[in-house]
């Protein structure tokens, strides 16, 4: 199929509640090690070793995703989530408020909570990312100054799962989106950054989804051309196929700010 036929993470057919149920419940998703337990190891290890710290941490990640916040809560007083649809961002404030019906993080919990050896935890850690949540905002795409009319302070900590590939549609609109990251950085704040590497779709119900694909040479000199300075990256590659998506590995980057582009 033409990729240009594609649907895009921002029209219409994506469903936030969909995707997590069909990427991270655990049901029966043959590469949940490698999409979800792995970000949860990796992250915990970082925020763990006092290597990334700080106040703020703003989340730019897909699918009104709350698993990458279970251990950045731990660290950071104040969270400000981004979404870049308004049923993204409904979705997430069902989650945040218990809507019945709300999507069902409890599988990525659950294996955090067995990670650091506490299996009866979840809840508790769940309703911590809740406190730490000050702020729900929308991201546009398609405007130049994306958060507008909202004005975010610059943060400690920007992270960020599934989405730049998600949402550029070229290589140089994904470069751009990487200094708009950066933009809402402090110099020396870091960002930590999850990509899936050669990657060409993913399906959600009946639908192809458009990513834009890419190896990890171009993913470092996009960030170092967007002012970062690269502290440390991570490629597991992948070793199992799924027809619901297709990547060759996971990548995970360590990265902070060094200047202002």
């Amino acid at each position: 199929m033409d990729s240009s036929l594609h649907k895009h993470y921002h029209d219409d057919e994506f469903d936030p509640k969909a995707f997590v149920d069909t990427y991270f419940s655990g049901k029966n998703f043959s590469l949940i090690d490698e999409i979800v337990d792995y970000p949860l190891k990796q992250l915990r290890e970082t925020f763990s070793s006092g290597r990334v710290r700080g106040d703020t941490l703003i989340d730019i990640s897909s699918g009104a995703s709350v698993y990458q916040l279970l251990s950045a809560s731990d660290i950071f007083k104040e969270i400000i989530v981004v979404e870049f649809t308004e049923p993204n961002v409904q979705e997430f404030e069902k989650w945040l408020k218990k809507d019945p019906g709300a999507a069902d993080w409890s599988y990525a919990a659950k294996a955090l909570c067995e990670l650091e050896g506490n299996r009866e935890g979840w809840q508790v850690k769940e309703d911590k990312v809740r406190r730490a949540i000050k702020q729900v905002v929308k991201w546009d795409v398609c405007k130049d100054n994306p958060l507008d009319p909202v004005v975010l302070p610059q943060v400690d900590c920007v992270l960020s799962l599934w989405c730049l590939h998600k949402i550029s549609g070229d290589k140089e609109a994904y470069q751009s989106n990487l200094r708009k990251f950066a933009s809402q950085l402090n110099i020396g704040g870091h960002l930590l950054l999850f990509e899936l590497l050669n990657m060409t779709y993913y399906k959600l119900g009946e639908h192809k989804f458009f990513i834009l694909t890419f190896d990890d040479k171009f993913l470092i000199e996009a960030l170092r051309d967007a002012g970062y300075v690269i502290e440390n990256n991570d490629v597991l590659p992948s070793r199992k196929g799924c027809d619901l998506l297709d990547y060759e590995s996971v990548m995970y980057v360590i990265a902070r700010k060094e200047r202002e582009v």
